[in-house]
């Protein structure tokens, strides 16, 4: 295989996937929601509906995909305002996703949202230990609208602190 070849291959590999995920750049507020369950993932996409011209989701489906988007989009400068995690989920759940999120030092000062079915006291110590914060899903839509509503102005005074 010449070089030039290996390099479009590796272009189409790595490249092109990755840049997928790049937030598009009408959007002012971009959170990162990493959520294994296509029925939480919708809803939270449809709270957040009201806002698709200020808010942009991106998805992650299990904690180790959130850390790699993460670092991407800590190499191109464009971190998200804040990060949701679901707790439970299959391969790096979202308080394994914490802890690396929190232990780099390049992504230690994302705010952390630890996002789930659960009202465990344990798992609000967990987030509180992490410097995180705790959510617990709420069962009815329009109490995910007002949640929705309180990170878009959470996003709003983060991307005010930073001008």
């Amino acid at each position: 295989m010449l070089f030039q070849e290996y390099c479009e291959s590796f272009k189409m590999l790595f490249l092109v996937p990755l840049f997928s995920y790049m937030p598009d750049p009408i959007h002012k507020h971009t959170i990162l929601y990493a959520e294994d369950d296509t029925d939480d993932l919708f809803m939270v996409q449809q709270a957040f509906a009201q806002c698709k011209e200020s808010v942009e989701i991106i998805h992650a489906a299990d904690g180790a995909e959130a850390v790699e988007k993460l670092k991407f989009l800590h190499s191109i400068e464009k971190l998200p305002c804040l990060v949701l995690l679901d707790i439970n989920m299959p391969g790096m759940d979202g308080r394994e996703a914490l802890v690396q999120i929190k232990g780099s030092p390049l992504l230690k000062n994302i705010r952390v949202f630890l996002f789930s079915t659960s009202s465990s006291d344990v798992d609000k110590a967990f987030a509180a230990k992490w410097n995180a914060e705790f959510i617990t899903k709420p069962l009815v839509f329009s109490e995910l609208e007002e949640i929705a509503q309180t990170i878009i102005r959470l996003c709003e005074s983060y991307v005010a602190e930073k001008v």
